[in-house]
């Protein structure tokens, strides 16, 4: 259970990164976004982005990462890491069958069947722009 939940929590991760590189979420992952906006151009340019795939290019390119792009990415991570605690029991309950990097857009589409801790935490990371 705990390697299930570990990949599970990589891939709300990935996919909260992805997803705020691609629609200019404000707070922590903004400042991602910001930070990697060079090194997504100059490494994963024609990388399409959705399902991970802008995840996966920059970690395919970790070793080449400017220090802000790698810092942008773990403070997205640690705070993902808190949003997977909460709701790692809803996400096999409920998302077990997504598509790899569509976690969070199960969350989302599962909200109302949500646990209140996960709710919570979602609330929590939304405020501060990571989800």
């Amino acid at each position: 259970m705990k390697i299930a939940l570990r990949s599970i929590g990589a891939a709300v991760a990935l996919t909260a990164f992805a997803v705020s590189t691609s629609v200019g979420a404000q707070g922590p992952q903004g400042a991602a976004q910001q930070a990697c906006a060079p090194d997504i151009q100059a490494y994963c340019a024609g990388v399409q982005q959705g399902e991970g795939r802008l995840a996966a290019c920059l970690r395919g390119h970790s070793q080449q990462l400017s220090p802000a792009c790698k810092q942008g990415i773990a403070n997205a991570e640690t705070l993902m890491k808190e949003v997977v605690a909460a709701c790692g029991d809803d996400i096999h309950r409920l998302c077990t069958g997504a598509a790899p990097g569509t976690a969070t857009e199960c969350l989302r589409q599962n909200f109302r069947q949500l646990s209140m801790p996960c709710k919570r935490e979602l609330f929590e990371a939304k405020k501060g722009g990571s989800y």
